[in-house]
């Protein structure tokens, strides 16, 4: 399998985008332009209209939300974009635990590590670092989520393991 072919397109201001190839030459005569937030804009004359371009590259007009997996929202590779439904990304709220993990907590001088699933609380273990716990937490995320299941960390790859397709 071979790596998507990547090029960078330069925006209104100087500075410049990356978009897979065929984005690129859908895309190059466009106007492009960002504000204060980095989102990268662009202004459809014939429709009189502007729209967000990472919208627009994964054709999304409904109310999906489009996030950047490594957050640079100059990053606009398709292998960066992920289309999420809005009710999961209300659960992506910041964590408020001690550890600063989604699913992770203090427990008797270690880490542990929950999911709920189907309105249940699933314990995942005890770890010595948060990071641990909070690595398990994401693995839980994908075997009951799938890819579309909000990370810890998000810039780890979302696929399940080799174990998991046989089933």
């Amino acid at each position: 399998m071979s790596a998507a072919v990547t090029k960078q397109l330069r925006i209104v201001g100087g500075s410049t985008i990356t978009l897979d190839e065929e984005d690129f030459w859908r895309f190059w005569k466009h106007k492009l332009f960002s504000y204060s937030s980095g989102i990268v804009y662009f202004r459809d004359e014939e429709e009189n209209r502007t729209f967000r371009l990472h919208r627009e590259i994964m054709n999304i007009r409904d109310e999906r939300i489009v996030t950047f997996l490594d957050g640079d929202p100059r990053n606009l590779t398709r292998s960066n974009l992920l289309v999420q439904d809005r009710g999961v990304y209300g659960r992506a709220r910041p964590s408020q635990s001690a550890s600063g993990y989604k699913g992770v907590s203090p427990y008797r001088g270690k880490w542990q590590a929950t999911i709920r699933v189907s309105g249940k609380l699933q314990w995942l273990g005890t770890f010595p670092t948060a990071e641990e716990a909070a690595r398990a937490y994401d693995d839980a995320v994908l075997e009951h989520r799938g890819r579309k299941g909000v990370l810890n960390f998000p810039t780890r790859a979302r696929r399940r393991a080799k174990s998991d397709s046989s089933n």
